[in-house]
This record gives C-alpha cells, sequence and structure tokens, in this order.
C-alpha cells in the first residue's frame, strides 16, 4: 500500500526568484533565492517515486517559482522528456506571470510541454510597476489565446481589489481576453504578504464580496462564458457532496512542492519555510518525515466553532492557512448560506458545467 493519497500534484520549482516583485508573492519575489533547479536530481526523485506508486492517473505536474520561465528552457524539457512517461496521464503545465517576450523556445513551452493549456496571473496593483509590463501580459495572452491556448487567470484578492474593483468588473475583463477559466485566491501570511499585511483584506469584506460575484454572475450569466473555478469548489458539495481545492483539506497529502534547491514542503505556499526532506531523501522516509506528518495533522484539524457552523457540510473547513479575524472566518459564509437557502441544484451545474470535484 502507497503512503502517498492517490491524487499526486507536484509544483515544480525552476527557480525561487522572479522578475517581478509582488506585495503578495510566498516566495519572496526578487528577494527569492537565485539559481536554477537541478533537472538530473529531480530526475532521479520522480523515478524513486514511480516505484512507490506508479499507478497515478489523477493529478497535475506543475513548473513553478518565483517565475518559472526564467530558467534556461532546455533544463525544463530535460525532465519532461525524462519523465512524461512515467504517469502518462497526469498533466504537465506552467504557473507563470507571462510578463516577458514570447521568444520561440518559450512558446515551445507551452505549445509541447503544456499542451495549450497553464496558468497565469492577474493581479491589480500589486503586481505590476509599469503599464507597459502590464500591457505586455494583456497582449501576451491576447496572443496566446488567439493561438488556441486555454488560460487559466489567478486573481489575488487583495484589500484593493475587495474595496475597489467590482468583481463582474474583473469576470468581465477575463472573457474579453478570451481567458477559459478564472480562480480567485485569498492571500496567505507567508514571503512578501508577511511583509505587507496591509494588502489582506479583512474576513467580513471578503464574504461580503464574494456574495457580490456570486450575484453578480448569475445576472449576467458568466457560466456561458467564463468557468469560475472558485465557484466549483463550493458548488460540488451542494451538487455531489465532494470538495474541492482548498476545501478537500487533504493538500498536505497529495501536494508536493519541489523547491529549487531541492527541498521539499507541501502547499506551495508554505514551501520555503516549512520543508520537511529533499529530493536526495528515501522516499518512505520522506513521506513519513516529522515535518510532513505535523503538516498533515494540522491541516486535518478544524477550528472547534467550525463543527457547529450550519455550513459546515460544505464548506469542510476551508483552507487552513486562512486566519480566523475576530470571530470571522476566512469562508465564503454568507454565499454558502444563501446556496443552501436556494438550492437551485440546475442552476449550480450549469456553473460546474460537468466539473465534479476530482481535480
Amino acid at each position: 500500500m502507497s503512503v502517498l493519497d492517490q491524487q499526486l500534484m507536484i509544483y515544480l520549482k525552476t527557480t525561487d526568484t522572479c522578475q517581478l516583485n509582488c506585495e503578495h508573492c510566498f516566495t519572496n519575489g526578487i528577494n527569492g533565492k537565485k539559481g536554477w533547479f537541478d533537472p538530473v536530481a529531480t530526475s532521479e526523485f520522480f523515478h524513486k517515486l514511480h516505484k512507490v506508486n506508479p499507478y497515478y492517473s489523477n493529478g497535475n505536474i506543475s513548473f513553478h517559482g518565483g517565475e518559472p520561465m526564467l530558467c534556461p528552457i532546455d533544463k525544463m524539457f530535460e525532465i519532461w522528456n525524462n519523465c512524461k512517461h512515467l504517469w502518462p496521464d497526469l498533466f504537465w503545465s506552467v504557473q507563470t506571470n507571462l510578463t516577458y517576450n514570447l521568444t520561440d523556445d518559450r512558446l515551445k513551452v507551452f505549445n509541447e510541454i503544456c499542451n495549450k493549456s497553464f496558468g497565469t496571473s492577474w493581479d491589480s496593483n500589486i503586481r505590476w510597476e509599469t503599464d507597459k509590463q502590464q500591457q505586455l501580459w494583456k497582449d501576451n495572452v491576447k496572443l496566446l489565446v488567439d493561438d488556441g491556448h486555454e488560460i487559466t487567470m489567478m486573481v489575488c484578492l487583495s484589500t484593493d481589489v475587495i474595496k475597489n474593483i467590482e468583481p463582474i468588473t474583473i469576470l468581465n475583463m477575463a472573457i474579453d481576453l478570451g481567458i477559459a477559466h478564472i480562480n480567485f485566491e485569498r492571500i496567505t501570511n507567508n514571503g512578501n504578504a508577511a511583509l505587507n499585511p496591509k494588502i489582506i483584506p479583512l474576513n467580513i469584506d471578503l464574504d461580503k464580496w464574494f456574495l457580490k460575484m456570486w450575484n453578480q454572475s448569475v445576472e449576467h450569466k458568466t457560466y456561458k462564458y467564463i468557468n469560475n473555478i472558485f465557484f466549483n469548489s463550493i458548488l460540488t458539495s451542494f451538487v455531489y457532496g465532494t470538495h474541492s481545492g482548498c476545501r478537500c483539506r487533504q493538500c498536505e497529502q497529495k501536494i508536493f512542492t519541489i523547491n529549487a534547491n531541492g527541498s521539499i514542503g507541501g502547499c506551495p505556499n508554505g514551501a520555503v519555510d516549512r520543508t520537511f526532506g529533499t529530493i536526495w531523501d528515501d522516499i518512505i522516509d520522506l513521506m513519513t518525515s516529522e515535518g510532513r506528518m505535523c503538516n498533515i495533522s494540522e491541516e486535518a484539524q478544524r477550528p472547534a466553532v467550525c463543527y457547529t457552523c450550519p455550513v459546515y457540510s460544505n464548506c469542510h473547513g476551508d483552507c487552513h492557512q486562512l486566519e480566523i479575524q475576530d470571530n470571522i472566518c476566512p469562508a465564503p459564509k454568507s454565499l454558502m448560506i444563501k446556496l443552501q437557502k436556494e438550492n437551485d441544484i440546475e442552476l449550480y451545474k450549469k456553473f460546474l458545467n460537468g466539473f465534479i470535484g476530482k481535480e
């Protein structure tokens, strides 16, 4: 029996640094450690992992960072060519800021390794220092969409977004760009965010913003034009009784983040500070290490108040790294109460568009 979860998600950092310096970055932006990952040693790790469990058929291996595309592209192709056959049903992707020139070798990564499906980020007033940088991002997105790429846009929910931008404005912008999927991420207290607490919004404001996003999405029938992954993670519990995304409460069991220096952690948000081993370790020793067991245990524990909450069956405790503020949790509680009351399963299925909670 494998000591691993049946789903495998690996964030493979090609580097820990970046050409940008976002205030919320959990890997410290331009101050992250310089240098590249070792494709030979990392490939050997993957092969060791394959011996322990060769049967993964669900999951993802994603090049990450820092900015992964700063790395020499031949290193990315080296590990992909050496390891893509290990779990042929897993898909490979990249999470990138797309704020650079799309050279032929970089385009080759998107076309061949990612099979024209990958993620990028858009953030208001904390990502780009100039309008020129943001326009470069938009131009790159448009070029790739026109070439048939299926892009997921990640939006960081900063104080600026919550206070100053209507949800439908962001959704319409993504739709106009031809974005296929959109997700909304709440900020955890890691890396640069720990140095910039002002960018982390109040939970009560997040709660109101999520409810507003739902109401605006229903009014404008956004499900016809874009897939909202954040809604997916909520709606599956109402339709199928499954918990996906941060609500699965199994991230520390199925996610492994390989830092560029070869150290390993769980969730990428905390992988810099909470490593529990290295790619050179014995696999069983790594998976049963004290650090990993502590991470899994902490994630499994919910605050006592969760168990008496009226939406617990749908919320499932949400992400364990998000903090309660003045007895107000970070979950979209008002939205889930509304969804419970209305119980419009057919509408929820329209938003899910076939997604049932298996990532």
